[in-house]
């Protein structure tokens, strides 16, 4: 089976890591399945992989019925050919190309205006185009159907020991260690940092990638409140350490999830969730 991921966010590495966050789960479930990623070019050189292709996604050609069948993303998926699309949250660059011949198209929506999910006159959000639209977080809007837990990159047992950052960092063992994390817009990461802290920046040559597997050997996380930082940071184990810092977001409402989400107690991984689904099919 080829299943392909389909992101079009352009701020931060979320979306990437939300796609490879399913690549992994899908490998610890050993499934027989082609996995690929697309979506646009990333600005993070650590972050680079095989398994990711980058499309161009031209808001004109991909509104218009006839421009956006012959449009890069459109040659990029019939050229893989994939039994599954699971879309992350950008419907608006497919409404002209599903469905895709053969192919099933699952919807994941983590929070969002209410509006992301109606879209504008001539141009609107239509659900029949998915088998299954699936909320990735807990919040509830009309138009999705299903929910399973945050999607994080990692699970507790495949985290680094937690002597493994200090080792990393040359940080002696009597000595607090405090780290700035940012993988969102170039410079926002002088509003989360202090000035003790050890910065990871995710625009760097040498990140580590994924981090979030690194992190539980740090005493004190301090990072901007956005999906894949907050759900990590209580899946993982290090939430109670983590002192985060609500940027302002088009799409993503963080002083939201600091609020409402601090309670919320994570059974499964969504990764594995999805992972599951995806080999019964």
């Amino acid at each position: 089976m080829k299943v392909a991921y389909f992101t079009g966010g352009t701020v931060g590495a979320g979306h990437l890591v939300r796609g490879v966050a399913i690549g992994r789960a899908l490998a610890r479930r050993a499934c027989d399945v082609e996995y690929r990623m697309f979506g646009p070019a990333l600005p993070f050189p650590a972050a680079t992989r095989d398994d990711y292709q980058a499309v161009a996604l031209d808001e004109a050609t991909l509104r218009d019925p006839d421009r956006a069948r012959a449009s890069e993303l459109a040659a990029a998926l019939a050229a893989f050919r994939p039994d599954l699309l699971v879309v992350d949250m950008f419907w608006a660059p497919l409404r002209r190309l599903l469905p895709l011949a053969g192919c099933e198209a699952w919807l994941l929506v983590r929070c969002c205006p209410r509006g992301w999910l109606a879209g504008t006159p001539g141009f609107s959000f239509d659900p029949r185009q998915y088998a299954r639209a699936i909320a990735i977080e807990p919040f509830r809007h009309a138009a999705l159907r299903e929910a399973v837990d945050p999607i994080v990159v990692c699970n507790p047992d495949e985290c680094r020991p937690t002597s493994a950052l200090r080792e990393r960092l040359g940080t002696a063992s009597d000595r607090p260690l405090v780290v700035a994390t940012h993988a969102g817009v170039r410079g926002e990461l002088d509003g989360i940092a202090t000035p003790d802290a050890v910065r990871f920046d995710l625009f760097a040559d040498d990140a580590l990638f994924p981090l979030a597997e690194w992190l539980p050997g740090a005493d004190v996380v301090l990072a901007a409140a956005g999906y894949n930082s907050f759900w990590e940071a209580r899946w993982l184990g290090y939430a109670s350490r983590t002192r985060f810092t609500s940027l302002r977001r088009a799409i993503d409402d963080q002083a939201w999830r600091v609020h409402a989400c601090g309670g919320h107690v994570m059974r499964t991984n969504g990764a594995d969730v999805l992972a599951g689904w995806i080999a019964g099919r």
